[in-house]
């Protein structure tokens, strides 16, 4: 029964890809999930993590990467025209209560740039606050705010998925982290639990250029491997509040498409739409609850959408993680 239920999960899959467009060098998690975001690979969003502080369990922490394959296909420094947002909801409606908004300058010696991030609730101001990417700013009222070029903390055998699903080659099983070695650019944003009101928030990320929206995220995967070719852009310029209405039936028909029941399909629709990270910041647990750095989201979710079928793709976290903040590696030389 398995090793049916993995044939069909490999054969939905590469009917998946087969009626995409041409595959570009990344198309995992987030990084370069459809045809609009390749276009600059400033505001491509990769990744989105929210956990709650490994050595100050009083804070929660965000951090947003950008452009895939820095120095590679991706750029080295942020938009200077851009805006890069953080929303937070802190009730049952899938709408947000708190923005942080990033902007940078034009990049200048060593690709520096200098970084103005304002805070609000709704339309009121909290905090505004100036200084130079790869500095740590100190928030008022605490917390930290850093942006970076850093390691690559995703790790996914890329290679195996577009080749049918064929993980784990071989006796020792090990697949290969298409993402070691590689470079991207993060945001990083530390702040006091408290500062929300509540412990269980939902947290999504955004890009926009010119007032318009280019690029969004919230749980790893949902765009890339859920909603089909012809909708990618049109998800990513869609706001989480609307994902239920715009985006319910093609995510089920893809969710049944990889072997689930009509139940299970709504399960999953249920659980995964609309497309915002939620957690209860009060604990330490990884996916689904948040997103750490060290989380191993594919083998989870690979489990989860194939109900079982799929369970690991045999690659492990390669990056050496910081236990302050701003928690993520170095880059990479």
């Amino acid at each position: 029964m398995r090793k049916g239920r993995l044939v069909l999960a490999a054969s939905a899959m590469a009917a998946l890809l087969a009626i995409s467009p041409k595959l570009p060098v990344v198309r995992a998690a987030d990084h370069g999930d459809a045809p609009g975001v390749r276009t600059d690979s400033r505001l491509d969003i990769n990744d989105v993590y929210v956990f709650q502080s490994p050595n100050q369990p009083g804070n929660v922490v965000v951090i947003v990467t950008v452009s895939p394959l820095v120095g590679i296909t991706g750029q080295a420094t942020f938009h200077p025209t851009a805006d890069y947002d953080i929303f937070v909801n802190t009730d049952a409606d899938p709408d947000f209560e708190f923005s942080f908004n990033f902007r940078f300058s034009p990049p200048g010696d060593g690709n520096i740039q200098d970084m103005h991030v304002t805070a609000q609730s709704r339309t009121t101001r909290i905090f505004d606050l100036q200084e130079s990417t790869g500095r740590t700013i100190d928030v008022p009222g605490g917390g930290f705010v850093r942006t970076n070029n850093i390691d690559d903390p995703f790790f996914f055998d890329l290679i195996a998925f577009k080749q049918n699903l064929s993980f784990c080659p071989g006796t020792a099983r090990q697949g290969i982290n298409f993402f070691r070695g590689v470079n991207t650019l993060a945001i990083g944003l530390e702040l006091p639990r408290s500062f929300f009101g509540t412990n269980n928030i939902g947290v999504w990320a955004r890009t926009a250029l010119n007032g318009v929206q280019f690029d969004r995220m919230g749980r790893p995967a949902i765009n890339t491997v859920l909603i089909p070719s012809s909708m990618k852009d049109a998800f990513n310029l869609a706001s989480p509040v609307n994902d239920q209405t715009l985006f319910r039936d093609a995510f089920t028909a893809t969710a049944r498409a990889l072997g689930n029941s009509p139940d299970r399909a709504n399960f999953l629709a249920d659980f995964l739409l609309p497309d915002i990270m939620s957690i209860d910041t009060s604990k330490s647990d990884g996916f689904p609850n948040g997103r750490r750095l060290q989380d191993d989201v594919i083998d989870i979710e690979l489990n989860l959408l194939t109900n079982g079928a799929v369970t690991t793709d045999c690659v492990a976290n390669d990056s050496n993680f910081r236990t302050t903040f701003p928690y993520w590696a170095g880059p990479n030389p």
